[in-house]
């Protein structure tokens, strides 16, 4: 490993998870699925109380349909909600830059109201510290969340070869409207940032696992199950739900759209037979949900196009930095 950190440790791909595994955990206490984007604690009698906690130096803060706040909020909501738990409350920390404006921070915080609101999720604890100009890029958020599970518990049940895999929406969204705004090029894309909370009840009864494709988009998500199942995952290009407008800049920017981060998104497998239920429950939210491809024998991620087959790595480098 080398002697210095790089962007790429924090991009979400691989460099991200070898520093993770290297830097070791604490002593755990009983709490279990640590290396997931959440942490769970079996209260015993078949509940689980599930706890997460992310930070946000997205740049720029505010972007087409959204902004830090947005982000910061939805993400902790998603990352209990794919869990199978039903978020309770989170916290709210700021560090901010002095000469930040309060009109900006205002609007960030109307942001916050608004989601944690709309979700029925409030903050209910938080912090704020001021540092010296220049001492960081304009502010960060960092928020942790809590939540607990139904009797049935985790959502975090085996896959096997013939369970299919559906995705709540179009891919990528997010990153093409946050980076229109870092290079001020003309787009009609919004993010697609949102709590996903009253998705992830809908289906919750129906899927083995599920997952928001945030850091290193649906590419980092599905090498992971890939990884921790020990099963090969199939995609089907044709099948994967895309808008033009977000392939045009993926093009132009030359970047991997599977690679990309989507914020109000979700990954879930389920067993053949239920993939009926979990699609029409998720086309009540997004009509461009879809099953996407299925679970096959094998150690890889391959995505089927009409040339053939290709292999799709876990994402490494950088990526495109500091979009959530």
């Amino acid at each position: 490993m080398d002697d210095v950190l790089t962007l790429a440790h924090g991009a979400g791909g691989k460099e991200m998870n070898e520093l993770i595994s290297s830097l070791g955990l604490s002593f755990r206490g009983g709490w279990t699925g640590c290396d997931d984007d959440a942490a769970s604690y079996d209260l015993g009698d078949g509940r689980y109380l599930v706890f997460t906690t992310d930070s946000y130096t997205v740049d720029p803060i505010f972007f087409p349909g959204g902004d830090i706040g947005t982000l910061a909020v939805c993400g902790t909501i998603n990352d209990l909600s794919v869990m199978g738990a039903t978020p309770l409350g989170i916290s709210l920390s700021l560090v901010i830059e002095e000469g930040f404006g309060r009109k900006d921070l205002g609007r960030i915080m109307e942001s916050v109201k608004s989601v944690s609101m709309g979700a029925s999720v409030p903050v209910v604890t938080g912090d704020t510290k001021v540092m010296g100009s220049g001492k960081l890029d304009k502010i960060i958020i960092n928020t942790s969340g809590v939540g607990v599970t139904g009797d049935s518990g985790l959502l975090d049940k085996k896959i096997m070869p013939g369970d299919k895999v559906l995705l709540s929406g179009g891919l990528g969204e997010h990153a093409v409207a946050l980076l229109s705004k870092r290079f001020d090029y003309e787009t009609d894309i919004v993010t697609d940032s949102k709590p996903l909370n009253e998705e992830m009840s809908s289906v919750r009864d129906f899927v083995k696992i599920a997952k928001d494709p945030t850091r290193g988009g649906l590419s980092s998500a599905l090498n992971e199950w890939v990884g921790k199942w020990g099963v090969g995952i199939e995609l089907i290009e044709d099948e994967i739900p895309v808008k033009d407008q977000v392939l045009t800049v993926v093009d132009m920017l030359g970047i991997d759209l599977y690679d990309l981060a989507s914020e109000g998104r979700l990954v879930c497998a389920c067993d053949p037979g239920q993939a009926e239920q979990v699609l029409k429950n998720l086309k009540d939210f997004n009509e461009d949900a879809a099953v996407i491809g299925e679970v096959v024998e094998g150690d890889k991620l391959v995505m089927k196009t009409f040339l053939g087959k290709r292999v799709m790595p876990e994402p490494t480098g950088r990526i495109v930095p500091r979009i959530c």
